[in-house]
């Protein structure tokens, strides 16, 4: 090659490599990996640009060019001596590999690691100890993790790393929520999380700490304060960035859509899962996207969107996702009590740890209710009520509340269920949970017709239906819009709930034997409905009770 075309080749890697740099500035970071690759890749650049194109590659999702750029900065930091600059390139390895379910060889590159021993000034290797505190979490050593993090603190601050310092003050955080020391545990999550929002951390680093966060708020310490805090942070930052597509940016969409479904935006949040699923479908995004989909099928299920719900459902638990309790409440729905209550056990059966028992009990209180397992009911509501003192949270405190509602109409007891009931609705309220405010008030309203309170009921009904409509719940709109058509009962009778359910089986000429079958109640207890319903109705036989409920409305002709 002619020396001018060398200098013109020259020319042009130069011109792409200031490009990349810029665009990575930008965080324009797929087009800035375009950009590396032209002005020579791995073996043109200098270690900073390697650096560089190693960051873009990971946010956006370019796994296999992310590794190798890693693996190239840490073997050139390594020989040259600079141990902080090789351990930062040995973590990010880690998580990669992790990521992509490579446990091996994520666990080599700390073993590799450890071999350079102290960093440039003699201190502990920081990112090396915040690896080894998430393997003391993952075992529940929550003690042996704080030590571990503090050492990491401190280097992080004496090498005025802001990364570092923010993973090991969100992780002692997290460490300190999951041995059950909220309050603190808590403050030092605020405290990692405001040096995330004020833009100290990398963009890389921000996604997960976003992440992380979340996460530990959510499923960990019950706080929805603090999910919809850190959540419209993380919104803002995503809006301020272009889309970047990958495993972090699918991440961090679905942990936003969960606040954007809490907060009543349900097609948003529709929409971000169905994003997330996308940026996930690939690549190492395929250990995170069970989460997105599990997300995706309550969004359709609460919607109303049935076939949807059960497909999403059907593909988390094929990546590993989890699929309850949002697969009972489904089945429940579609009428398939036995199957409802069958997948609920079996996750209880399953679940470890408060965190995961806290989401599965609401849904098993209503489900075997449903399935006339009113002990277990009962025993699940109990344990909501243990949780609500551990994690002092009121959106647990409204769980609780509205578990004994139900219990309590399930026992015909409307003016025990209405406290209860209005305790929790009141609750949700406070919380801005416009879903749950609305099925307490069906429930409050079915409570208010046990009473006698007919037009308290209509109050509570035309209340729900509001809230339903905006929300777009059409299965829950129709049982509303159902409820309202059909008024109740009329003062003077004072059938309870359960008593309506008998009665309407009664119309369409069912036996005491297939009553109890079809309400998982013992047929004594049928008998006793039974007898109960003729003596507030004023008649003498089933039949005369059915001609009656029919003429005055108060059950439908059966289909």
């Amino acid at each position: 090659m002619h020396t001018g075309d060398q200098e013109v080749d020259v020319a042009v890697e130069a011109d792409h490599l200031a490009r990349a740099r810029t665009l990575h500035m930008d965080y324009e970071w797929r087009e800035a990996c375009d950009e590396f690759r032209a002005a020579g890749g791995l073996p043109a650049l200098g270690v900073e640009d390697v650096e560089r194109f190693a960051e873009c590659a990971q946010i956006a999702g370019l796994n296999e060019d992310a590794i190798n750029a890693l693996e190239r900065s840490f073997e050139v930091r390594a020989a040259e001596g600079h141990v902080r600059a090789a351990l930062a390139s040995a973590f990010w390895l880690w998580q990669a590999y992790n990521l992509n379910n490579e446990f091996a060889q994520a666990n080599g590159w700390m073993a590799r690691a450890r071999e350079l021993g102290p960093d440039d000034v003699g201190g502990e290797p920081g990112w090396l100890l915040i690896t080894m505190a998430y393997g003391r979490i993952a075992a529940g050593a929550y003690d042996e993790a704080g030590v571990l993090l503090a050492r990491a603190r401190a280097t992080a601050a004496a090498a005025h790393d802001a990364d570092q310092l923010a993973f090991s003050t969100l992780l002692t955080g997290r460490a300190l929520v999951k041995s059950g020391h909220l309050a603190d545990g808590l403050d030092w999550l605020d405290d990692a999380m405001l040096r995330v929002v004020a833009g100290e951390t990398t963009p890389r680093a921000t996604s997960l700490l976003f992440c992380a966060a979340i996460g530990t708020c959510q499923m960990e310490a019950r706080e929805v304060s603090r999910v919809r805090e850190w959540s419209i942070a993380l919104g803002s930052w995503l809006d301020a960035v272009p889309p970047f597509g990958g495993p972090f940016y699918g991440n961090c969409l679905t942990y936003r859509a969960v606040h954007l479904r809490l907060a009543g935006q349900w097609a948003a949040a529709l929409a971000e899962l169905q994003e997330a699923c996308r940026s996930l479908a690939d690549g190492a995004g395929t250990r995170l996207i069970g989460h997105a989909r599990y997300e995706l099928g309550e969004s359709h299920r609460l919607l109303g969107d049935f076939p949807e719900a059960e497909a999403a459902f059907r593909a988390a638990a094929f990546s590993g996702g989890p699929t309850q309790p949002g697969l009972a409440l489904l089945r429940l729905s579609l009428g398939d009590v036995p199957a409802a209550a069958a997948g609920i056990r079996r996750a209880l059966g399953e679940s470890a740890g408060s965190g995961a028992r806290v989401d599965l009990l609401p849904a098993a209180v209503t489900v075997l209710l449903a399935a006339g397992a009113r002990g277990e009911a009962a025993a699940a509501a109990e344990e909501i009520g243990s949780l609500a003192e551990h994690f002092a949270s009121d959106s647990v405190r409204a769980a609780h509340a509205q578990a004994l509602g139900e219990l309590a109409l399930a026992d015909d007891d409307c003016q025990k269920a209405l406290p209860e009931l209005r305790r929790a609705a009141d609750l949700w309220r406070g919380l801005d949970v416009p879903y749950e405010v609305a099925r307490c008030s069906v429930l409050l309203a079915t409570a208010c017709r046990g009473v006698r309170d007919n037009e308290a009921a209509g109050l509570e009904l035309e209340s729900a239906r509001q809230d339903f409509r905006r929300l777009g719940a059409r299965a829950d709109l129709a049982e509303v819009e159902n409820m309202l058509l059909q008024p109740g009962v009329p003062p003077q009778y004072g059938l309870s709930p359960r008593e309506l359910e008998v009665l309407r089986l009664i119309v369409r000429g069912r036996t005491n034997r297939a009553i109890a079958s079809e309400l998982f109640i013992s047929e004594r207890t049928v008998h006793r409905h039974v007898t109960s319903i003729l003596e507030k109705l004023g008649v003498s036989s089933r039949t005369q009770a059915a001609t009656h409920a029919i003429g005055q409305g108060i059950v439908s002709v059966a289909p």
